[in-house]
């Protein structure tokens, strides 16, 4: 027996009468060899254009079937062919190009025109890397018609050599609902461990990407390329094991396959912990303050693990339940390293019995939701055990004491701050950011800063100051002003307080020569200074200020992380839309969107 066999089986009817045989020389037929190739490409161009809702595919790249199948959609029409993919996180999104037929041993369907949807599949470098860095995913654009009806089209890749499944799709059929269907199916039956049993005999599998290997014996592995369907999974071709053949499976229970017409062969994962703990999950309002709220939550039980926490009701609403999960105790699992035990992390980050959970600096201007849902520790790892239990939460600025200073309240809102410039592109950056309270009259929390991920994770802390004298240098002219809002020159108050130790650092710009140098060890980065414009509301502007040699400058954003009191720097990823290590440079022009009461600012409209 061989070291490796793939053990697939041809199910595919095809034509006794090859399409190559248009080419003979000897005219048997009553038209012409290229009236024939001409009639099947009508042919065929009929059959394809005819689907009123387009043609379902199964598109398996590689011609080893590497990366298992996709499900994408066709829809021909007079040279143009619309193409919709899973592989897209908006499952609305389509692209159309031209197709065309060709020869080539027989009619050939040729996609003209660059699509993007395909070429992800086709491209030497494939967007996410998967594949090799010069082959990518070795999938094809060019194919050979080999059966076309009503109720189905065969075509084979020109280049692997493989066979593409098209079935109409239902009149009634929502592109967009099918793919959503696709993808959430490849979130939630995708497990860490598999295994194949088989008339009660158990063979080890892995998973790659979306092609099992299947270990038989020590000499013998079988590949199962498959595609997620609407039900389960299905092989790219029926898999025979132990004298088993299958090739369709349902999903089973949250956490099994079984093949499709009851044959003895399953495909296993790890069976689910299931809890029957409820939670009564609470926020009263004399919990609720101007910078922090709390979540009480009372357990059916006290001896079973619960996770517990708050998040912003835009990206609980932005994920489906399993897939919230899964990442939530993904992150939770982050925390799990090589010789630690589970139990010990599981007690440190976990609940059991009544208690609480405090948000400090929550902004009045997000909406929040409470998350609760039971945990247990197995195999090693942190899982959920019930669904989630949520409750909407949110404050508002009638929870500032009335003490607030007027002046210190204008800062508080969502603004839309944009630089003079900035150090790559060379043009000013926008970002938005909000200004929470911290401590009343004393200082702030800014949500949002600058261009990286961390702006969007982690506050950066700001001061107030009733009154300012000015620049400490007069290159920066800083008029007399009432009110400011400002950061510090100091490290020290970043981290202990239970703000999360993040802060923005400066470097420095010469005006007269446009030339940045970055600081030295014995040097501490500079103050951002904002002026509230006194003649324009919602209007203000930023300045760096104070820097210990005087030279000119402005700030350019960078980040310290001070984990466990011990400093590093880093060069942060940038979010969606900017250009990496393109730092914002001042001075920045703030304006407010929204003010402390939720009035939107841009359009009129009152707080509800």
């Amino acid at each position: 027996m061989k070291k490796t066999a793939i053990i697939l089986f041809l199910v595919l009817a095809i034509p006794a009468l090859l399409t190559s045989c248009l080419f003979d020389e000897e005219d048997l037929f009553d038209k012409s060899a290229s009236e024939r190739i001409e009639a099947a490409k009508q042919e065929a161009k009929t059959v394809l254009e005819s689907a009123e809702n387009g043609w379902h595919v199964r598109y398996f790249p590689s011609p080893t079937q590497e990366f298992g199948g996709y499900n994408l959609f066709f829809k021909f029409s007079e040279g143009s062919v619309t193409v919709a993919s899973e592989i897209e996180s908006n499952p609305s999104t389509t692209e159309t190009s031209l197709y065309s037929f060709g020869e080539d041993l027989g009619v050939t369907l040729n996609f003209d025109t660059k699509n993007s949807l395909i070429n992800y599949f086709v491209h030497p470098k494939n967007p996410d890397n998967i594949g090799s860095t010069y082959k990518g995913m070795e999938g094809d654009y060019k194919f050979t018609v080999m059966e076309t009806s009503a109720a189905m089209v065969v075509l084979r890749g020109i280049i692997t050599g493989n066979y593409y499944i098209l079935t109409p799709v239902s009149a009634d059929t929502d592109w967009s609902e099918d793919l959503e269907t696709y993808r959430n199916n490849a979130e939630d039956m995708s497990f860490n461990t598999y295994s194949f049993v088989v008339k009660d005999k158990t063979y080890s599998a892995t998973l790659t990407n979306r092609r099992f290997a299947v270990k038989i014996d020590s000499e013998t592995t079988v590949y199962a390329p498959f595609i997620y369907t609407k039900a389960g999974i299905s092989f790219y071709m029926p898999v025979e094991i132990d004298g088993v053949t299958a090739q369709n499976f349902t999903f089973v229970d949250d956490y099994y396959f079984a093949e499709a017409s009851g044959a003895d062969f399953k495909i296993m994962t790890p069976e689910p912990v299931r809890s029957d703990i409820t939670f009564e999950v609470t926020v009263p309002d004399a919990t609720k303050t101007y910078n922090s709220v709390t979540v009480n939550t009372v357990p059916s039980t006290d001896t079973e693990y619960y996770y517990m926490g708050l998040m912003l009701k835009s990206e609980f609403e932005a994920q489906r339940e399993k897939k919230l999960l899964q990442s939530l105790v993904g992150t939770l699992n982050g925390n799990i390293g090589a010789g630690d035990d589970p139990e010990t992390i599981a007690a440190s980050l976990l609940h059991k019995g009544a208690d609480t959970y405090t948000l400090n600096y929550p902004s009045f201007y997000d909406e929040y939701v409470a998350v609760v849902f039971g945990c247990a520790v197995s195999n090693g790892f942190i899982v959920s055990t019930t669904p989630i239990t949520s409750l909407p939460v949110s404050i508002d600025a009638s929870l500032l004491p009335d003490n607030t200073d007027p002046l210190y309240k204008r800062w508080l809102g969502k603004w839309r701050v944009t630089s003079t410039t900035s150090q790559v592109n060379e043009a000013p950056v926008t970002f938005e950011v909000i200004v929470k309270p911290g401590t009343v009259n004393s200082s702030y929390m800014i949500r949002g800063w600058g261009i990286t991920i961390y702006g969007n994770r982690y506050d950066l802390r700001a001061y107030y100051q009733a009154s300012y004298n000015g620049a400490s240098t007069p290159a920066i002219p800083i008029p007399k002003s009432t009110g400011i809002l400002y950061t510090k020159t100091d490290n020290a108050i970043y981290g202990y307080d239970g703000v999360y130790p993040i802060r923005t650092r400066y470097s420095r710009i010469t005006h007269s020569t446009g030339a940045y140098s970055s600081f030295t060890t014995t040097q501490t980065s500079p103050k951002l200074v904002g002026i509230y414009d006194e003649a324009q509301a919602g209007q203000a502007t930023m300045y760096g200020s104070g820097y210990n040699t005087g030279t000119d400058y402005v700030g350019i954003e960078f980040f310290r992380w001070t984990e466990n009191q011990a400093s590093y720097y880093t060069s942060p990823a940038v979010r969606p839309g900017y250009t990496a290590k393109d730092f914002p440079v001042g001075p920045f022009t703030w304006v407010q969107l929204m003010d402390a009461d939720g009035n939107d600012l841009t359009t009129g409209t009152p707080a509800e």
